[in-house]
């Protein structure tokens, strides 16, 4: 998570949708940074609201004082980037992360299986609850760097740098069968209701309270 209230805007980090050219060129301008425990770096919208908004308070920043942005990126890539992720090879002795031996198509299946309880998911990173009643104000496509760099410079109030980042380009795609790949679309509804409304200009702020169908 990023706050910089003085440039009007806070950016909460969802797990795996967090473009690290973006924290790069915009975390020295941040008042508050959150980067290397997980559990801070990527607190959620209730949480944020709960434990940041007050500190935030504290230093004469008001709620409306501030947007409170996320970036969003393809449910079922989203997934795959998890998949990716437990593959690393350093993190091989962990058995309960290291997905190493795992297709794809069997890491998703395990993922719809699992309690429903321990599901992490996009919709519920953005909302103030369960209900999936959304509280962020605006949310980013990950994939259109366009429109969200142009935003932060016009924010920061300066064209900023954003670095490359160290990402390959040549990954053979991950094999998934239909009916899996149809069964990740349904239980994603509330994602792909919301990246819906990313496609058009990359961006969108939501209406307040909006809850997506699920």
């Amino acid at each position: 998570m990023l706050a910089l209230p003085a440039h009007g805007f806070v950016m909460l980090s969802l797990p795996k949708s967090a473009s690290t050219s973006m924290v790069r060129a915009i975390q020295r301008h941040s008042e508050v940074v959150l980067r290397v425990n997980p559990g801070l770096k990527h607190i959620n919208c209730g949480q944020f609201h709960e434990l940041v908004v007050p500190l935030l308070r504290k230093g004469g920043y008001r709620r409306r004082d501030y947007e409170v942005c996320c970036m969003f990126r393809e449910p079922v890539e989203w997934l795959e980037s998890w998949w990716r992720y437990r593959r690393r090879p350093e993190i091989e002795a962990n058995e309960e992360r290291y997905t190493g031996e795992q297709s794809f198509e069997e890491f998703a299946l395990e993922y719809l299986e699992r309690p429903h309880p321990m599901r992490g998911r996009p919709a519920r990173f953005v909302a103030m609850s369960k209900d999936l009643d959304i509280g962020v104000d605006r949310i980013f496509r990950l994939e259109a760097p366009e429109v969200w760099q142009a935003w932060l410079s016009e924010k920061i109030g300066k064209e900023l740098t954003f670095p490359q980042a160290n990402t390959s380009t040549e990954r053979p795609e991950p094999e998934l069968t239909e009916a899996t790949r149809q069964r990740l679309i349904e239980y994603f509804r509330p994602e792909y209701d919301i990246y819906d409304h990313l496609r058009a200009e990359g961006m969108w702020t939501p209406p307040k309270g909006y809850v997506p169908p699920h």
